[in-house]
């Protein structure tokens, strides 16, 4: 591995990237209400835990958690310590990735270079998939922590393999390296079952047989790591079998495994089913604006006689190549699944980057990718504001308007009002905007590759941070009901049961300060008797019979939040009334 880096520098650099991005991902309004995103619905698990429901908990109300709970868990120890906030349920996935944000540098500034390693954490950290999941109070963080964790310490043990055999250092590093994989693929599994393991073997079986190092597949050591890792995932699923018998490994192995990755023909599940292709263009979109630099990365790997690529990189591209080709070809593709797939990305990118920069031999291709990349972001930033700013003062929104979708017109609205007042988020985000998009456009002019890069990465910053920290936060406070769930909690007697007709509106549960129950099927002489009161939406009670409306009396209506229309809280009387 490259020396030229002090374990101890290392240590302030890597603690430095770290707080950097978490410091960033805290300014992105942490605290905003929830509406509905993921992981919100899941949040009734925290409860549970926090009920004593340690091993296996439920989704209160549903089912039983359909992954084993290492995030509910940690949740919950950021509830006792800050309280039922939106923070503390974001919070573990907020520390996840600015966790892989400094674990991404860290490898890449001692086994290829410190900057290549900070234009990867950057790359990483404004991708607009990556942070938007930075946000989420679910697991998909924390996994793609695990993931890269593992991905990065099986390289380290692979590398000190080489260093031994050579003639080098002692495998005592080596074993470490194992040793600390084994753990990161159990909190893997721990955190969303078997991807945990099979994430990582499938980058380095790609990477050891892509260099023809069959043999090392099937090596004793690294048969180890994995087994020890699978058993302390395996701890987790023996104890909630306990708990929860058959219907638990139903639930687990069948319904949420097998049916995710077979054919809905031959038993598997009907959801989340996507063409081969699919992930292909939503990662792109969600790497941007870095991915316009991907024809740079093909022109750096590209293979040449007289340059041979660096271990480390190939080793990125097997990690991107392995984790993207699993989640293509299993029949479920669920969006969110992809996001480990983003640090080898951003590796790749930093890398690529970084050979522009510097002073390397046959670099002339390499660098009209790059300023082609950098003026698309340029341009499309400036075009951007300049019809942000004009189109909404002479009116030439308002015939496109009612041919966006709902939420795109509330973003309208909320852009609108924002230039009004003249908002300083907007006008921070406006002058960052052409700030960079002049300087990207000049440096491509003067070739001067560090002040187009320089140029993007304000660009890429201030956009997410807008994005992230004013425009969806303020969306959310007009969509929430959490003013809504407070009513309700005024309005109905403490000691009296409140229910709500399905489970559209998860953050109900979230933000009432008692248990809401689900009901599923509604009639007037339910037995056993149905709560008394009773949430449902405007659009659904109008669509009863009038003989099912007959004995429900609407006593709070909620503002019309969002698509779905207003929500009510109706009583249930008798017909005679």
């Amino acid at each position: 591995m490259n020396g030229s880096l002090s374990p101890r520098r290392l240590a302030v650099e890597t603690g430095a990237v770290f707080f950097a991005t978490f410091g960033f991902l805290s300014g992105l309004a942490p605290s905003a209400p929830f509406t509905r995103e993921l992981g919100v619905c899941e949040s009734g698990a925290v409860r549970d835990v926090l009920a004593g429901n340690i091993i296996l908990p439920h989704f209160v109300p549903g089912p039983m958690v359909h992954v084993p709970p290492l995030y509910w868990w940690t949740a919950a120890l950021c509830v006792r310590a800050f309280g039922w906030t939106e923070m503390a349920q974001r919070l573990p996935s907020m520390l996840a990735a600015a966790l892989t944000c400094a674990a991404l540098f860290a490898w890449m500034a001692v086994r290829i270079g410190r900057h290549a390693a900070l234009w990867a954490a950057v790359a990483l950290l404004s991708s607009h998939f990556f942070l938007d999941a930075a946000r989420q109070p679910r697991m998909d963080s924390m996994l793609a922590l695990f993931v890269t964790l593992a991905a990065i310490l099986l390289d380290c043990a692979n590398t000190e393999e080489e260093v031994t055999s050579s003639g080098g250092q002692s495998p005592a590093h080596q074993r470490l390296y194992l040793a600390l994989a084994a753990l990161m693929i159990g909190f893997g599994i721990l955190t969303k079952g078997i991807l945990g393991i099979v994430l990582p073997g499938a980058v380095v079986a790609l990477y050891l047989s892509a260099r023809w190092r069959l043999r090392d597949v099937f090596r004793v050591d690294l048969i180890v790591a994995f087994v020890a890792g699978l058993l302390i995932g395996l701890a987790w699923y023996l104890a909630a079998y306990e708990v929860g018998g058959r219907r638990f490994l139903d639930w687990q192995l069948t319904m949420n495994l097998w049916s995710r990755f077979v054919p809905a023909e031959a038993g598997g599940a009907a959801y989340c089913v996507h063409p081969f292709w699919y992930f292909a263009p939503h990662t792109i979109t969600g790497f941007l604006p870095w991915s316009l630099y991907l024809p740079a990365i093909v022109i750096a790997v590209w293979p040449r006689r007289e340059v041979a690529l660096r271990e480390p990189v190939v080793y990125a591209l097997c990690w991107f190549a392995a984790i993207f080709l699993f989640f293509s070809v299993s029949r479920g593709k669920c969006l969110v699944y992809i996001l480990p797939a983003f640090p080898p990305l951003a590796a790749l990118t930093g890398w690529a980057l970084s050979n522009a920069l510097d002073a390397l031999p046959d670099r002339r291709l390499l660098e009209r990718a790059i300023a082609a990349g950098s003026a698309a972001v340029a341009l499309g930033i400036l075009v951007t504001v300049i019809v942000a700013l004009v189109a909404p003062e002479f009116g030439l929104t308002k015939p496109f308007a009612l041919r966006l979708h709902p939420t795109d017109r509330r973003f309208l609205d909320i852009f609108t009002a924002l230039a009004s007042k003249r908002a300083p988020a907007l006008l921070l985000w406006v002058a960052a905007s052409i700030g960079g998009g002049v300087a990207g456009l000049a440096g491509i002019r003067r070739r001067n590759t560090t002040l187009q890069l320089s140029a993007v990465f304000v660009i890429a910053m201030s956009s997410t941070f807008f994005w992230f920290g004013t425009m969806n936060p303020a969306l959310a406070r007009q969509e929430t009901l959490e003013g809504f769930a407070r009513e309700i909690a005024q309005t109905v007697p403490a000691e009296v049961r409140i229910g709500h007709i399905g489970l559209e509106d998860c953050e109900l549960y979230f933000y009432s300060p008692r248990p809401i129950e689900p009901v599923f099927r509604f009639h007037c002489d339910a037995h056993p008797p149905l709560p008394r009161y009773i949430v449902i939406r405007e659009q659904r009670f109008d669509l009863m019979t009038p003989a099912a409306r007959a004995c429900l009396k609407p006593i709070l209506r909620s503002a019309p939040v969002d698509s779905a229309g207003p929500r009510l809280l109706v009583e249930q009387i008798s017909p005679a009334h």
